[in-house]
Formats: C-alpha cells, sequence, structure tokens
C-alpha cells in the first residue's frame, strides 16, 4: 500500500468520521425539531379543540358535543403532526381527520424514520355522548425532514468524491519528489554513492535533499578513503598483519604473504609466534604490553623467521587497533620492512669506510715513504754528486795545462754528474715537490705548471685559484697535487692537446672543487673501462678515500673534463 494511498485513505476516515458527526448533529437535531413541532401542533390543536368543547357545553342550544365538535373538525380538515378520530356514545367512528398531503411522493427510509420519529403520543377527551382521540403523527414533518436530509446529502456526497479527488492528486504532486527520493536510495543501495538529489521548492524535501546529499557525500569519502586504504594494504610492499592482544593473527596482506611465503589461509587464526625466531618469544610479548598501553612501536629493528626457516632482518612499527565505540584497545596493526638490502647497503658501507681509511691510511704511508726516499735522495745522492762533481772540476783544473786528456775527461765526469743532479731533482719533484711543504699547494702548483710549459712550449697551460686555498692541510695539499700531477701527465702523453686548463676553487660551502681540462682528443667514456685505467683508479680512490666525488666527462673530438669536489 502506497504512502499517497494510505495518506488519502487517512484522510477520508477523518473526513468520513467529521460527516458521520455533523450527521449525528443534523440526526438529533432534525428529532429534536420534529418532536417539537409534533407536541406544539399537539397542545395547540387540543386547546382548540377544549375551547370548541367548552363552548358547546356553554351553548346547548348548538347541540350534542359530539355533533358540534365533528361540524368543526370537518370544517378545520387536517391538522398537521396530528391524527384526529372522534366516536360517538356507542364507540362507533363518526370523523377520521384526512391524511397529509404533503409531499406525500417522498418516501423516507425505515432506518430515517426509526432515527426521528419520536414517541406517538395518543390524548383522549371525553365529551358528551362521545370521545375524542389525538394521536401524534410526524410523517409530514419527517417526510420533509428527509427531503432536507436528502439534499445535503447528495452535497455532501459531491463534496466528498470531489474532496477526495483534489486531495489524492495534490498528494501525488506533494509526493512526486519521494519518487526521486526513493530511486536516489536505490541507486545508492546498488553501490552508486555518486548519486545526488536535486533542490526541492518544499523546504522539507530540500532539508531531506541536503541531508541525503552530505550523508552521500560522507559515504562516498568514507568508500572511498576504505578503498584507497585497502589498495595500500594490497599493493604495499611492506608486509600488513593484525592480530589482537593475545597474537591471533586476524590480517595478511599480500606483501606479507611474499615476505613470509605463508598464504593467508594457512596463518590467519594462528599467533604471530609463528614468525618469531626461537629466543625473541619475549620481545612479542614486550610489544604486545606496549600496545595494550596505547604506545606505539616505531621502526625497531629485529628479526623474523619464514616458512622455509630463514631469519629475515625487518623493521617494525606497530600500532593500537582501537575499537571507536568502547575506546578500547581490541588488538595491534603492524607492519614489517625488510631491510635485508639495508643492512647489507649498511654492511658495505661499513667495508667502504674501512677500505677508505685503509687506503688513506695506505697512501699516508707512500706520501711518506716517497717524502723519506726524497729526502734521502736529496741529502745522501745529492751530497755524492756534488763531491764527485768537485772532484771533477778540481782534477779538470789541475790538468789543464799539463794533462788535456784527463782534463776533457775531467769535464766529462763532471757534465754527467750536472745531468745526474738535474735527474735527481726531477725525481725528487716527482716524488715529493718540496714547495708543497714549503710553500703550499698553490706555489707548488704554480711551480709545476711553469716546469710542464718549458717541457711542452707548444702547450698553452691556463692555472686559476679562487677562494681561501691556504688552510686546507697537508693530506687535502698532497692529494690534491697528486690528481693534479696524474691529469696533466695523462693529458701530455696521450690527448693531444693543445690547450691544458687548472682550476682549483674554494667554495662558499666550504668544499674545494677542482676542474682539468684539455681540448685534446677525448674518449668515448661509456666503452672505457675505468677500472683497468690505473690513473683514473688511483684518482678515484683518492677522492673517495676523501669522501669527495669523482667525475669524469668526455666525446671523442672535444676533450676530457675531470671534476672533483672534496669536502674539507
Amino acid at each position: 500500500m502506497s504512502l499517497r494511498f494510505r495518506l488519502n485513505l487517512l484522510i477520508t476516515v477523518l473526513l468520513l468520521i467529521f460527516m458521520a458527526g455533523v450527521g449525528f448533529v443534523i440526526l438529533k437535531d432534525t428529532r429534536t425539531s420534529i418532536k417539537e413541532g409534533v407536541e406544539a401542533a399537539g397542545r395547540v390543536t387540543t386547546q382548540l379543540l377544549d375551547t370548541v368543547i367548552v363552548s358547546s357545553y356553554r351553548n346547548p342550544e348548538l347541540g350534542p358535543t359530539h355533533e358540534v365538535l365533528k361540524t368543526f373538525l370537518e370544517s378545520l380538515g387536517h391538522v398537521r403532526s396530528l391524527d384526529i378520530s372522534l366516536y360517538d356514545g356507542s364507540s362507533h367512528l363518526i370523523y377520521l381527520s384526512p391524511p397529509s398531503t404533503y409531499r406525500t411522493d417522498e418516501e423516507p427510509p425505515a432506518w430515517f424514520v426509526k432515527l426521528v420519529a419520536p414517541e406517538q403520543e395518543v390524548s383522549v377527551r371525553r365529551i358528551r355522548f362521545g370521545q375524542l382521540v389525538l394521536t401524534s403523527n410526524p410523517g409530514g414533518a419527517i417526510r420533509e425532514a428527509w427531503t432536507g436530509v436528502r439534499n445535503l446529502f447528495m452535497i455532501w456526497l459531491g463534496f466528498f468524491v470531489l474532496l477526495n479527488s483534489v486531495v489524492y492528486w495534490m498528494l501525488g504532486r506533494a509526493l512526486t519528489p519521494v519518487n526521486s527520493i526513493l530511486r536516489a536510495i536505490n541507486r545508492m543501495e546498488h553501490g552508486d554513492l555518486a548519486v545526488r538529489l536535486p533542490g526541492f521548492p518544499l523546504p522539507e524535501y530540500n532539508r531531506i535533499a541536503q541531508s541525503f546529499n552530505n550523508m552521500a557525500a560522507s559515504l562516498e569519502a568514507s568508500t572511498m578513503e576504505s578503498r584507497r586504504l585497502a589498495l595500500v594494504v594490497k599493493q604495499t610492499g611492506d608486509a600488513i598483519m593484525i592480530h589482537d592482544l593475545n597474537g591471533n593473527i586476524s590480517l595478511w596482506n599480500p606483501a606479507a604473504e611474499r615476505m613470509f611465503g605463508y598464504a593467508a589461509e594457512d596463518i590467519i587464526g594462528k599467533s604471530a609466534e609463528l614468525l618469531t625466531p626461537p629466543g625473541r618469544e619475549n620481545e612479542l610479548r614486550q610489544n604486545l604490553a606496549a600496545i595494550a598501553e596505547r604506545r606505539p612501536i616505531y621502526n625497531y629493528d629485529t628479526q623474523r623467521v619464514t616458512r622455509s626457516g630463514r631469519l629475515l632482518d625487518v623493521a617494525l612499527s606497530a600500532a593500537p587497533l582501537i575499537d571507536p565505540q568502547h575506546n578500547k584497545v581490541v588488538g595491534e596493526i603492524c607492519t614489517l620492512r625488510d631491510i635485508t638490502e639495508r643492512k647489507h647497503a649498511e654492511e658495505a658501507e661499513r667495508k667502504l669506510e674501512e677500505n677508505r681509511q685503509l687506503t688513506q691510511l695506505i697512501q699516508s704511508h707512500i706520501e711518506e715513504e716517497r717524502r723519506s726516499l726524497a729526502r734521502e735522495l736529496h741529502d745522501e745522492l745529492g751530497q755524492y754528486v756534488t763531491a764527485i762533481k768537485t772532484f771533477a772540476v778540481a782534477i779538470s783544473n789541475k790538468a789543464k795545462a799539463q794533462m788535456p786528456e784527463i782534463e776533457g775527461a775531467a769535464q766529462t765526469i763532471a757534465a754527467a754528474a750536472n745531468h745526474i743532479y738535474d735527474g735527481m731533482h726531477n725525481i725528487i719533484r716527482q716524488l715529493r715537490p718540496g714547495a708543497l711543504d714549503n710553500l703550499g699547494l698553490t706555489e707548488t702548483l704554480r711551480d709545476a705548471v711553469t716546469n710542464w710549459q718549458g717541457q711542452y712550449p707548444e702547450i698553452e697551460f691556463d692555472l686559476a685559484f679562487s677562494g681561501k686555498l691556504g688552510e686546507l692541510g697537508e693530506m687535502l695539499n698532497i692529494n690534491l697535487y697528486r690528481i693534479v700531477q696524474e691529469s696533466v701527465t695523462n693529458a701530455l702523453r696521450y690527448s693531444q692537446a693543445t690547450q691544458v686548463s687548472i682550476q682549483l676553487a674554494r667554495l662558499a660551502s666550504g668544499e674545494v672543487e677542482l676542474t682539468v681540462c684539455d681540448n685534446g682528443v677525448g674518449m668515448n667514456i661509456c666503452n672505457v673501462d675505468q677500472t683497468q685505467h690505473f690513473g683514473l683508479l688511483g684518482m678515484r680512490e683518492r677522492v673517495q678515500s676523501l669522501r669527495g666525488t669523482f667525475e669524469v666527462e668526455s666525446e671523442l673530438g672535444k676533450g676530457v673534463k675531470i671534476k672533483v669536489v672534496i669536502p674539507v
């Protein structure tokens, strides 16, 4: 049964009750009116006839009373609401009032007559030589009342039908938005949360539409958020599980299945102790106790065991699962991230750091040995070469006049001593430039560039400095010098360059930046195995030992650029 029909039925019942009440009042008033009319007619007629009877008694010459009364009644005719009967002394009916002719074509129904007809009243008057009987007869009044009630009933019936039709039509128009609301609810029931209701003219329906739209928007946002969370749980690379405060697992995402080898149906309902390595059971109990006290756990490095028995390094994070209705902790949301690669990377970083320190120590020892060797060459071999040269010059001077052959040999020895001395100084410069300890890095580089310019006059050298370079420290100075030395040596030997540029700068960030580039033939850097080129490998190891960055840029025909950045 539709709401429209129910409302219309309710209005019809109320209208019928109202009409029944009005009808009851009208019938009651009609009954009262008929009764009062009958009684009034009876009293007036009785008084009139009593007057006639009294007059006949006082005037016997008029004849017997019953004859006088009969004559009067015949002249009176019908009396409304009364039947008059006159009997003689022998109880023979000598007169009966004629019936009413008023609305004789009307035939009120029996139920109406029964409802409005008053009780019949009979009045008897004894007269001389006869008897007068007055009987109430409301037939004419009832027919008259029925005519009015029937007309009123027809009006009521027409009004009832018209009012019901109008109400049914108005209810249909008023309830039209309900169909739109029901269709929207049905669409939402089938999962269409994007459905929205339009605005309605009636304020009540408009408020319903606004509330429905707000609810739909909230549900859509919540559903989208839930879907996103579900996708995160399914697609994340971290293992996610939910278990109660007893450790029994109730959620197991695909990442957990991949990480530990257990399918969801194999592990849901089982204890998380299944994943705990022997000896770490107390750790699980401590975590559950912390969660019960609403203390979350963040990135706790631990180990778990897979289905195959392999120990897995994981970072564990956990948060309490709270029942929003009772604000009670009911379980734990736990995420496990595989940190095996991170552990390997940390181990590799540790070994790399050890290698850096070892490389730096080796280079330090090498430089120390070079310095010691250069000093020995300078102090010991230099003295011997100087002594040889001195002796050769002395012999040459003494034998100049008497033994020309010996003079020539002595001069040859002196020239050889000079050559040995110059070669020795070149070797010393290669082993350990003396200017580096006495004058600093910038002057040492200027001296080196001057030496290279003298050896290779056809090549144009460019040397530039910027920033504070005077307090870099011995270790950094010697390594920068060796990098420049190796870079320029490679350019001079292989690049066929006509220009070599060296730029050394102290950046605003405190780092030292060294750039050595040439305009030589270059190389295809992608095809060069830098691990097999010991010059590049040595420079890279030096830079890495100082925690710096080493870059080589080159193309065929466009020269080579070496860039080094070292933190101070």
